[in-house]
């Protein structure tokens, strides 16, 4: 007579090595998944850049044409539909009045705040640190975009991306 084996799934062993093995793919792959909001904000905040190089852009061609250019000492200030920018050097003036007529951004989202010691403005994830509570003060703030006044006539502002990925 032959003995038929009665034995129906895994053994207890075979299971604590598959749960092992899957923590273990579990604590190597986990670091990359955990940084996908700082990396989704860097790809807003290269959106930023992109949009306030094209206002600059447009904003210095309706400078252009109205003969209107401005100098660091005197902007003056140019209609660009349903707001007014105040230009120097024929391109936005570093102000947030400015970022906020430019950009189409949700204020719960992001900030802006004035660096008067460089001549810029930064543009801050608000969730990014403690952004929502405290703006950031200094020039290269982490997860932010800085725009910085054109330097003279003819010359485009310098718009720098802050990482958020430290």
């Amino acid at each position: 007579m032959q003995k038929v084996s009665t034995q129906q799934g895994f053994t207890l062993i075979e299971l604590i090595i598959v749960i092992v093995l899957l923590g273990i793919l579990a604590v190597t792959a986990a670091p990359k998944f955990l940084n996908l909001q700082d990396d989704a904000r860097d790809a807003t905040l290269e959106g930023i850049k992109a949009s306030l190089q094209t206002s600059a852009s447009v904003v210095n061609g309706k400078a252009l044409i109205n003969d209107v250019l401005g100098t660091t000492d005197t902007p003056v200030t140019l209609d660009v539909g349903s707001d007014n920018v105040t230009i120097v050097n024929g391109y936005p003036e570093a102000t947030n009045a400015n970022m906020a007529a430019l950009l189409d951004i949700e204020s719960a989202d992001f900030g802006t705040e004035e660096i008067s010691a460089s001549n810029s403005v930064l543009v801050y994830a608000t969730g990014f640190s403690d952004y929502s509570s405290t703006a950031p003060t200094e020039t290269e703030a982490p997860c932010s975009v800085e725009y910085f006044n054109s330097t003279g006539e003819g010359v485009r502002p310098v718009i720098k991306v802050n990482s958020c990925v430290q």
